[in-house]
């Protein structure tokens, strides 16, 4: 993906914690909430690709409108119609996290050509001083995947691919997707794959000078008293704590920065 104008940065303490499955009340003071419905959020719709921004967009009529958090630039939704793919195309100085929601998900590039990723599958590309790649869908099926970009706070170097599986889970959990030794991106953030069975509750927070974003994947969440996260939409959290509750099983993608 390419943002569509001239590259917005160059190339483009952490979260206080989430509680124990089965809290019931989050950590004191309640987090600022700002809710990123469905309507807010730009779409691009062409004949292989249905794409949904959060941050800043990088393709179609939207393309580089929007505002980053911290130092995520984008946030992208994406659908992939069978057998379709973006061309090839150049990153440079940019952490691109891939993580596959359905389908499967084919990498080709410099170093990663024919890398393919499945459901709970993530692949953290450190662009560096530069590569190239595309990514699409080979099958007969639909894939939905997201892709998050990354300011870097350490430049240069050869390009570097990491990979990472989360096991299913499904009496509940929470799986950290990179931001450690084994996924090293070279920014403040970290972000997790949470697991939430039916019934379950769970507390995410935000420590002070962090900011924090809430992705619902595959089904309503509850957030905190009333308000309810849909599938596909997003939600700002600034600093304090925010307790989430499912009414069926589901998944959501929680990412912390530096704001």
């Amino acid at each position: 993906m390419k943002l569509g104008r001239r590259e917005l940065v160059r190339g483009g303490s952490h979260l206080l914690g989430l509680a124990a499955l089965g809290c019931s009340s989050p950590p004191k003071p309640a987090a600022d909430v700002r809710l990123r419905p469905l309507s807010s959020l730009p779409v691009t719709e062409l004949p292989w690709l249905h794409l949904r921004d959060h941050f800043i967009a990088t393709v179609g009529p939207h393309a580089g409108k929007g505002r980053p958090l911290g130092g995520l630039l984008v946030l992208a939704d994406a659908t992939f119609a069978p057998r379709s793919r973006f061309p090839r195309h150049p990153h440079r100085e940019m952490e691109i996290l891939s993580i596959v929601l359905s389908g499967e998900l084919s990498h080709h590039g410099d170093q990663s050509h024919g890398a393919t990723l499945r459901p709970r599958e993530a692949q953290l590309i450190s662009a560096r001083d530069g590569m190239v790649h595309a990514e699409g869908n080979e099958t007969d099926e639909d894939t939905r995947m997201l892709q998050l970009w990354f300011t870097p706070k350490q430049h240069g170097g050869a390009p570097a691919y990491f990979r990472r599986s989360v096991p299913p889970a499904p009496s509940g959990g929470r799986h950290l997707m990179a931001g450690d030794e084994a996924m090293p991106l070279r920014s403040d953030a970290r972000v997790w794959w949470l697991d939430l069975a039916a019934g379950q509750e769970t507390a995410i927070a935000v420590a002070a000078g962090r900011a924090g974003y809430l992705l619902s994947l595959d089904a309503p969440l509850q957030l905190g008293e009333g308000r309810v996260l849909a599938r596909g939409e997003g939600a700002q959290l600034n600093q304090g704590g925010l307790t989430l509750r499912a009414s069926r099983d589901c998944g959501a993608l929680w990412i912390d920065v530096a704001a």
